[in-house]
């Protein structure tokens, strides 16, 4: 199975490619509002880690969010060109879902990414199984969680951060691909929440 797998849903931006599942090679820029301009280089660049990628090359997986709206519809639409004119398929990948992979934490727990001024994107797990959608909260209402939090934001602890990257969107997309592949690429699109999809927590400590 050989992947290229894009994160670009936070202010990384990360390509990397693998082999018969096996990573090869990973390029990462953290260079703020620079997707559009990176991304086409980066390709070209982790593109050489295949002998002919238009025929080697099995699937792309890519972050579909939620994260920053605009760098995944960058990078998703890069992807659908690429995945159309090579014959390839897309492997799109939940970003939250991609870093809670990479917790690896048994119990009940949330995976956060900043959003925008003090809001973040969270969702809520138990192991590997998602307990509810993601949804948009307000960073100071992490504090009332019952449970512990995890992921890429301001708020959380050294010990406790995750960062996206697209070795994560790879190890997922090799691990889940019967869930996630779509036969009509075309159908796939960035996961958008707005505030109208707010959803207030409701398992604050002390319950």
């Amino acid at each position: 199975m050989n992947i290229i797998a894009v994160e670009c849903s936070t202010n990384i931006c990360s390509l990397a490619s693998f082999k018969d599942g096996r990573l090869i090679n990973v390029i990462e820029s953290k260079e703020a509002f620079s997707h559009s301009k990176n991304l086409p280089l980066m390709f070209r660049r982790i593109s050489q880690d295949f002998n002919d990628y238009r025929k080697d090359l099995d699937y792309f997986a890519v972050s579909v969010g939620p994260g920053s709206f605009t760098s995944l519809r960058i990078s998703l639409s890069f992807i659908k060109g690429l995945a159309f004119g090579f014959k390839s398929s897309i492997i799109p990948v939940p970003t939250l879902e991609s870093l809670n992979f990479a917790a690896n934490i048994d119990d009940i727990h949330y995976i956060v990414i900043d959003s925008y001024r003090d809001k973040c994107f969270i969702q809520k797990f138990k192991g590997l199984e998602a307990l509810e959608d993601p949804y948009i909260d307000s960073l100071s209402n992490l504090d009332n969680l019952k449970y512990e939090v995890y992921g890429y934001s301001s708020y959380i602890k050294d010990e406790k951060a995750i960062f996206p990257g697209s070795i994560l969107i790879g190890n997922y997309a090799i691990n889940n691909k019967s869930k996630f592949i779509n036969s009509d690429d075309n159908s796939i699109n960035p996961i958008y929440l707005s505030e109208n999809r707010y959803v207030k927590i409701d398992d604050s400590k002390g319950k």
